[in-house]
């Protein structure tokens, strides 16, 4: 049977074993298990364009130093996508000073890495999705990643977040508000979000859960 055939609680119990054990070949296990998490979720909190190698391997030597405070093979998962974030978070940090400091337009620099496309007007509206998300507090665009595109429960990912569930729920609603608003206020956007049945008046957020903004997609077809 190979490893992708094996249930992942099985899988975590047994890379949980190799790493109390201090297996020669835990860190590799651990890499390759995860590595596909981790980018994933680094390039849905930085953007579609990131360049996310450096902060993979800076995520995975966190890993590497702590795994020793990974107490349960039930809490591994969380405790990779706990460290993940946290890199992220730091990123974030990096990336404002630095913003600050040389007055760069990140969302147009993500534009023109963007790859082409023939729709001109798809082009204006991803430019436009970009700099909606960007606008975002890092906090809100953090559990908004964790809940509405991880699909985490809420809980969970206030968890992996360090924060308390009604944190959680107020940093998710101000997300949702936020897009919300910027995307019914914005004629091209609503266009495209109309296009895939999803129209703009009745995107919603739900106070109580911290629904997420049902249907959005951007305009080459990936789900927000």
């Amino acid at each position: 049977m190979s490893l992708s055939q094996i249930p992942v609680p099985l899988r975590d119990a047994r890379l949980f074993d190799a790493i109390q054990s201090g297996s020669a070949d835990w860190k590799h296990q651990l890499f390759q298990e995860y590595l596909g998490l981790v980018r994933g979720l680094l390039i849905k909190s930085m953007g579609p364009q990131a360049e996310v190698d450096d902060l993979v391997a800076e995520v995975f030597v966190g890993l590497f130093e702590s795994a020793g405070n990974i107490r349960s093979a039930a809490g591994l998962r969380s405790y990779v996508v706990s460290v993940t974030m946290n890199t992220a978070r730091r990123e974030f940090r990096r990336r404002k000073r630095f913003n600050l400091f040389f007055l760069r337009d990140e969302g147009q620099e993500i534009a023109e890495r963007t790859a082409s496309t023939d729709d001109p007007k798809a082009k204006a509206a991803l430019l436009q999705l970009h700099r909606i998300l960007e606008g975002l507090d890092h906090e809100e665009r953090l559990i908004f990643v964790l809940h509405v595109l991880e699909e985490l429960p809420l809980q969970e990912a206030a968890a992996n977040l360090s924060v308390s569930l009604s944190t959680a729920k107020r940093r998710l609603k101000r997300a949702n508000e936020r897009i919300r608003r910027r995307v019914v206020s914005n004629p091209l956007l609503s266009e495209f979000v109309r296009e895939r049945g999803a129209p703009a008046a009745g995107l919603e957020s739900e106070e109580t859960q911290g629904g997420p903004v049902g249907g959005v997609e951007t305009p080459d077809g990936r789900p927000v």
